[in-house]
């Protein structure tokens, strides 16, 4: 079976994971990213503009339509979604697939589908427009009655749609109608993932934080939230993981920038906390890699994380942006080192339960290969 995988960029190791499991289950997948070479930067992360004339043209649309915040929604425009789905119904034309799969909805699988075609999605942007107002975040994507058309319309004609949690099922349902019987929970996994020699490892007072974008994670809370923490544990750490920390941090916190697969392992397998205070999560893949590695989890109870951190079984949940209450959760956990043991344990036998690549791909697989209507759509 040929799959064809639309996406718009690495996904935080989903696009990689994704494709390399579902070959893995025996799919012969080609992959095409209609977002390449749109970005208003030449390269990500680089400044030198992007002057191609329809890049010109997104940046001019996002600018009219967001303002200040045209950067962070840069592809949130009817102009941006209806070129990016243009290029990728040329994909479709080309790739001649037996079944196409599409990540998010940042465009449509071609300006008039030509195939059927199903969808794999952490988030929606209903979700994302009931977003609260916080400080130091971009404001909530507004209410769009065209973006919202155009985005219902690819949710509605889909064969059908692959979710990693039911917080984003839910909202199909509610939010754009869309029908039960083609909605599937299939879940996601980790990207970093214990080796033979990672497990059973001593165990330092050390908490970990992992993730990208240090404020939208809840990295400033956090920071507040281990003040408190050290006056009860005077030898407690505080790894960060991330791609812009302070340059003046508390004392017992180190900035680890970003790491590779092998770094983070270390750090995972000789935690004795995983904190991740979040304050907008689509999924958090970096909850599956901690519970993998036998660690407790405090995070923020918060869209899809109560489906992943069982509260009081594999972790703590509390608000967002309430460090008295992460302080408490924590002090918690390193004060009772059987406890958060036992948790890490739950927390790994429920990721490996309830989780993983190759257990979403093969749910996948399950839908995609009995239709028979995608083969008739090939070449269309």
């Amino acid at each position: 079976m040929r799959v064809l995988y639309l996406h718009y960029g690495p996904q935080s190791g989903v696009t990689a994971a994704i494709t390399r499991s579902l070959a893995g289950a025996g799919a012969e997948v080609v992959d095409a990213n209609p977002a390449e070479g749109f970005l208003y930067q030449l390269r990500p992360g680089c400044r030198i503009p992007n002057v191609r004339p329809a890049v010109v043209r997104a940046v001019a649309e996002a600018m009219r339509t967001h303002g200040r915040s045209w950067k962070p929604y840069y592809f949130h425009t009817t102009f941006a979604f209806d070129h990016l789905s243009a290029r990728a119904g040329e994909a479709v034309r080309r790739a001649r697939a037996d079944a196409v799969l599409q990540a998010g909805v940042l465009f449509s699988p071609g300006l008039a589908p030509e195939a059927p075609y199903h969808l794999y999605l952490d988030h929606t942007r209903a979700i994302a427009e009931r977003y609260p107002p916080l400080e130091g975040l971009p404001p909530p994507v507004p209410y769009a009655p065209e973006w919202r058309a155009r985005e219902e319309a690819v949710y509605r004609g889909a064969a059908g749609i692959f979710t990693m949690s039911e917080a984003v099922r839910a909202s199909l349902l509610a939010d754009y109608r869309v029908s039960p019987a083609r909605v599937h929970v299939v879940g996601a996994g980790p990207n970093v993932e214990p080796g033979p020699r990672d497990l059973g490892l001593a165990r330092e007072p050390l908490v970990l934080f992992v993730g990208r974008n240090f404020v939208p994670k809840g990295g400033p809370e956090l920071l507040e939230a281990f003040r408190e923490v050290r006056r009860a544990h005077p030898s407690a750490r505080l790894a960060l993981v991330t791609g812009r920390a302070p340059a003046v941090l508390p004392e017992g916190v180190t900035d680890h920038g970003l790491l590779g697969k092998e770094a983070l392992a270390r750090l995972y397998a000789t935690a004795a906390v995983f904190a991740l205070p979040t304050l907008r999560e689509a999924f958090g893949l970096s909850f599956l890699e901690a519970m993998a590695f036998e660690l407790p989890v405090v995070a923020s109870r918060i869209e899809a994380i109560p489906e992943i951190v069982a509260d009081g079984e594999t972790g703590l949940l509390v608000p967002p942006r309430d460090p008295a209450a992460l302080a408490a959760a924590l002090d918690a956990l390193l004060a009772d080192p059987p406890r958060a043991r036992a948790m890490g344990a739950a927390g790994r036998a429920r990721a490996a339960a309830r989780f993983g690549w190759t257990r979403a791909a093969a749910r996948m697989l399950d839908v995609l290969r009995p239709a028979p209507a995608l083969a008739t759509g090939r070449g269309a």
